[in-house]
């Protein structure tokens, strides 16, 4: 674990080298210890596939003792130390840790037979593997309320477009590289597009406007078209 100052009102901590379930867990865990410690000065936390960015108020506190507290949650008492809770939350026994969306969608994209013929399957099949995996939400960015959503597995690995459509629909549910996501308003993309779903991913007059957040779980439920928009998300706290 690596601390770099980011100015004078910003503390980069750096938990892994390379993306993945369990650099995803350590972020996550660090992020929940933080919250629970309601450190005077800190003004928020954002959360990256491999990094905790630490907002604050250089005039309530600064990155030396921050950086004394980052290293305080990191060891902790037996028991109750990073590493432990970020197995608790790889393994969902955390209370509280997440919350599951089942999310309705049309696998009907455009793109989806030439996945299907990049893969050497059929598209059925695509749609199976896309749709039997539990994903984790690592992290927002790239627009309001896109939630990137790890997972994916090598299976459905495909390059991105050469050239990136200058608009696909809100609500599209896409695939790029190694990742998939659902695009929240209507934006360039060069991922694939699959499908699509009726989930408003962000919405200001919501008191929460981002439906997903950080560590929640997303499973896809293949539907019909006609079943579409009657099929709202349902959203399970885990236990």
């Amino acid at each position: 674990m690596t601390l770099t100052p980011m100015g004078d009102a910003a503390l980069l901590v750096t938990c892994a080298a390379q993306p993945g379930a369990e650099a995803s867990a350590v972020v996550h865990a660090l992020a929940a210890a933080m919250t629970a410690a309601a450190l005077p000065g800190v003004l928020a936390l954002v959360p990256a596939y491999t990094t905790l960015l630490v907002h604050f108020d250089p005039r309530t506190t600064d990155v030396a003792l921050l950086t004394g507290a980052v290293h305080a949650v990191n060891s902790g008492p037996p028991g109750h130390g990073l590493a432990h809770r970020a197995a608790a939350l790889r393994s969902k026994s955390a209370p509280g840790a997440a919350r599951r969306w089942h999310i309705a969608a049309v696998y009907d994209g455009e793109d989806l037979p030439w996945v299907a013929a990049q893969l050497g399957c059929a598209a059925a099949e695509v749609v199976a593997r896309h749709s039997a995996v539990e994903y984790a939400v690592a992290c927002l960015g790239f627009a309001p309320g896109f939630a990137y959503l790890a997972g994916l597995p090598a299976n459905l690995h495909v390059p991105r477009l050469a050239n990136p459509r200058a608009q696909i629909p809100a609500g599209s549910l896409i695939l790029g590289g190694q990742q998939t996501a659902i695009m929240p308003l209507p934006m360039p993309s060069g991922w694939h597009m699959l499908g699509r779903t009726a989930v408003r991913l962000f919405d200001v007059s919501r008191a929460a406007p981002s439906l997903l957040m950080p560590g929640d779980r997303v499973r896809f439920l293949p539907t019909a078209a006609a079943d579409l928009t009657g099929a709202p998300p349902r959203c399970e706290v885990l236990p």
